[in-house]
């Protein structure tokens, strides 16, 4: 008796360590880093090669603090920091979206764990976007950028930060910064 009671014990330890997100957070030294997908069906308003790194603290995902930072470049080619979409910008909770469904979305299988947050680009004035961070099984991170922007007036395009945005990124974890 005490044995089958130690190993369900066993087992639940197991699948406790089975659904942790700790392993996603990154350490000293370590980001998520990745590229846009290239694809058009999955990038509008932003350039393909762009470059993108995120730092993470997975216990806060569903606390109260920002649970990372983000860093996005047009490539990698080492833009200024004045030409970078995102420069540490932190992961901001929305807070009316707390306790709605719409906070955790399920996008699909492969995905663990999905959250919501505004993200505000670095060249002043340009509009907030939304990023859904997903945790994948494969212990990377995707991370979708959507903003509706303003359309243009047909003869010119929306102002710079004003423009519609659709992006995915992939990334994985690594040693350093990324590449910028």
């Amino acid at each position: 008796m005490l044995l089958s009671h130690l190993s369900g014990a066993v087992a639940c330890v197991t699948l406790l360590g089975c659904s942790s997100l700790d392993g996603y957070t990154t350490g000293p030294g370590e980001s998520y880093c990745g590229t846009i997908t290239a694809g058009s069906d999955f990038r509008a308003g932003l350039p393909a090669g762009m470059t993108m790194r995120l730092t993470l603290d997975a216990a806060e995902l569903d606390g109260e603090a920002s649970p990372g930072a983000v860093w996005a470049t047009p490539d990698t080619a080492g833009p200024s920091p004045d030409d970078r979409l995102f420069d540490g910008a932190p992961l901001r909770r929305i807070p009316a979206l707390e306790n709605d469904p719409l906070s955790s979305p399920d996008l699909g299988g492969g995905r663990d764990h999905t959250r919501l947050f505004a993200l505000t680009p670095a060249p002043a004035g340009e509009d907030p976007l939304l990023a859904a961070v997903s945790l994948r099984s494969d212990n990377g991170v995707e991370v979708r950028l959507v903003r509706p922007g303003v359309a243009g007036d047909g003869a010119a395009p929306p102002p710079p930060g004003k423009q519609p945005v659709f992006a995915l990124f992939v990334l994985y974890k690594q040693a350093g910064t990324c590449t910028f």
